[in-house]
């Protein structure tokens, strides 16, 4: 497995990243699950945590939200797409996600973009393109919370600021990746600030 960790500003954690052999989702799912056993591990090195192999055993929260059972101290994320596998590890509650660019879809904006957002994307030059960037921020948003795509979406409000990512909430930080032919984008909550 080629596993290679991405920049990202510290407070965020570590990102790491890693090609998709196959394009099948069970070989999406399956290297991502991989890359989380490689990654805890160079994450855990980085930051003196001692962690053992046989003690990496998932729990699940309310909504299904993924959690080590023995290191709850290690919060973690995943996505995939095709061709790519993404992991998240932090010290706050994280969510990440990743994408190509999609074509825009005029029925997913109307159900789950702001009026403001729906505004950046009428006057974009390259709508296809800033329809993934917000679409990938509100994933990471709602997988930080651990709620899903059951969330009421239009709640929380993307808009940008040269590289910075300005959101209508106040409980979570963000930022954005390019990487390769990707957009990944980073959530993570603020401590002590209920979403």
């Amino acid at each position: 497995m080629k596993i290679k960790e991405i920049k990202i500003p510290e407070q965020f954690g570590s990102l790491y990243v890693c090609p998709v052999p196959e394009r099948s989702r069970k070989s999406e799912h399956e290297t991502a699950h991989a890359l989380l056993k490689s990654a805890v591990q160079k994450y855990a090195e980085s930051r003196q945590i001692q962690v053992s192999e046989q003690n990496l055993v998932l729990d699940y929260l309310e909504y299904q939200k993924p959690y080590f059972r023995h290191y709850p101290e290690i919060y973690f994320n995943l996505s995939h797409c095709t061709g790519l596998a993404v992991c998240l590890l932090s010290g706050r509650e994280c969510g990440v996600d990743a994408e190509s660019v999609r074509e825009m879809r005029p029925a997913v904006v109307r159900r789950v973009f702001s009026p403001e957002e729906q505004q950046l994307l009428s006057e974009s030059a390259e709508p296809d393109k800033l329809f993934t960037k917000i679409w990938t921020l509100k994933e990471s948003y709602v997988k930080a919370i651990g709620r899903g795509i059951g969330f009421p979406m239009q709640e929380v409000s993307f808009s940008f600021e040269a590289d910075t990512v300005l959101c209508s909430r106040k409980d979570a930080d963000f930022c954005q990746i390019p990487y390769e032919d990707y957009t990944i984008s980073v959530c993570v909550l603020r401590s002590g600030v209920q979403p």
